[in-house]
């Protein structure tokens, strides 16, 4: 049999005619387009979890996605929205809320032990985060439930309870006139209101 000029061409293009040699993208899934399959995305994501207080690395995250870290970093950021390291600085700071309102551990041992550098990374991390420093939310968040507590203990409905606005002056008070700020000389603006 001899092989013409003619041959090797069409069989070359029958052979490159999709499904014919490798099946194609459409038949592997979603993770031949760029993105993790959602067996490897939630070992990734329950490994993060178990190890927020470990050593997370993109080369380990990678390991357990069996990916190479290029291919993983990419992958992740499209299935997640979110950078492998960013996403892993929201959970940790996530935890750290949790830490926060359940004891009253120091905050630089709440940054150590969730892997941040300093006690000064951690709060700017949180600060960017919620707009607030992390020992601000915990008196915050303490002092919300310490008001709850008390409204359940005393029966209080909140349609009775007086309602206060903090942004009013000490001047515009029910009393009136009668209190002033301590140590400090009425001027113009005072004489006025009153």
């Amino acid at each position: 049999m001899e092989i013409g000029t003619k041959q090797p061409v069409a069989l070359a293009a029958r052979l490159l005619k999709p499904g014919t040699i490798a099946p194609t993208a459409q038949s592997i899934g979603p993770s031949a387009k760029g993105r993790l399959d959602r067996r490897r995305l939630f070992r990734v994501l329950d490994y993060v979890d178990r190890q927020l207080e470990g050593d997370l690395t993109l080369d380990i995250m990678a390991s357990v996605a069996c990916l190479s870290r290029f291919h993983f970093a990419r992958a992740f950021k499209q299935a997640v929205g979110h950078s492998p390291l960013r996403y892993v600085i929201a959970r940790r700071l996530e935890r750290a809320k949790v830490l926060l309102i359940e004891g009253e551990a120091p905050l630089v041992e709440i940054a150590l032990a969730l892997r941040f550098s300093s006690q000064a990374n951690f709060t700017r991390a949180f600060r960017q985060s919620t707009g607030i420093a992390p020992g601000q939310y915990r008196r915050e968040v303490t002092a919300a439930s310490d008001m709850n507590a008390l409204r359940i203990r005393s029966g209080f409905k909140e349609t009775e309870l007086p309602r206060t606005d903090l942004g009013k002056a000490f001047d515009e008070n029910p009393l009136g006139s009668q209190l002033r700020l301590r140590g400090r000389a009425p001027n113009k603006i005072d004489r006025q209101a009153a």
